[in-house]
């Protein structure tokens, strides 16, 4: 009789093994398909903002428009001139703190600058070159500073050096 007992508190204790892992498994299935409450009563009222909008005619302010956060120029030109920061970071914050500039209607800071400079057209397509070159380096890189140095070197060309007519050796 006490075997029988046994018996069953063995294959109950197996069931419960089973259904603790199916739990479990549902619970992680639940994370990884659900969405934040938050997140989702925010997008909920985006969407009923947009909605009115239209049905309304009226058009959203610039600021509803773009809800991308402050960018601090401070910051990136500090992140560019930090010790530790990769060459990947200096072109990334470099692009950024450019693009900043020129949205808040700033001179590039890609052209030439100085007191009795003033940029050309070929600086300008200059400029424009070698942004395209730098952001799709960045893009190859996604995020590994090894391949954007690889990708760089790959496009930037080494100008030969004629060699010098001097026949004396400068060391003797």
């Amino acid at each position: 009789m006490e075997e029988n007992k046994n018996e069953t508190v063995v294959s109950k204790q197996e069931n419960v093994e089973v259904n603790n892992n199916h739990y479990i498994e549902a619970i992680k299935e639940m994370k990884e398909n659900t969405v934040d409450k938050e997140a989702y009563l925010k997008l909920e009222a985006e969407n009923k903002q947009l909605l009115d909008a239209y049905i309304n005619g009226k058009e959203l302010d610039e600021k509803e428009k773009s809800k991308e956060p402050e960018v601090d120029i401070k910051a990136l030109r500090e992140s560019i001139f930090s010790e530790d920061c990769t060459n990947l970071d200096y072109i990334t914050n470099s692009l950024k703190l450019r693009e900043e500039i020129l949205k808040k209607g700033g001179k590039d800071i890609f052209l030439p600058n100085g007191k009795n400079i003033k940029p050309t057209k070929e600086d300008l397509e200059s400029v424009e070159r070698v942004v395209e070159c730098l952001n799709y380096c960045v893009e190859e890189a996604d995020g590994n500073d090894e391949i954007f140095t690889l990708e760089l070197q790959k496009h930037l060309v080494d100008p030969i050096l004629p060699k010098s007519n001097n026949k004396k050796n400068l060391f003797n």
